[in-house]
């Protein structure tokens, strides 16, 4: 599950205190397999290619950093097959 926040990300020091220098949107996440899916729905929307419920759940097993360097590499060889 991912929210999107609105909420103080940058603090300023004044003095012995610390106050809030500004608002930044972030993401609250709770659950890595939200963010997975999150990172193979925008694959999916990059490339215009559906990937099969088998691959998305046998994808969502890998760790974050090599789901995200797998992505890329699928998508640079689509790439490279359409030329």
């Amino acid at each position: 599950m991912i929210e999107r926040h609105q909420g103080y990300t940058a603090i300023k020091r004044h003095g012995r205190n610390f106050k809030p220098a500004g608002k930044h949107p972030f993401k609250m996440i709770h659950n890595a397999r939200a963010v997975k899916y999150d990172l193979i729905r925008q694959f999916e929307a990059s490339t215009g290619i559906i990937l099969p419920s088998g691959v998305k759940r046998n994808l969502c097993t890998q760790v974050s950093p090599v789901l995200g360097k797998e992505l890329a590499v699928i998508k640079l060889q689509i790439g490279e097959n359409k030329k």
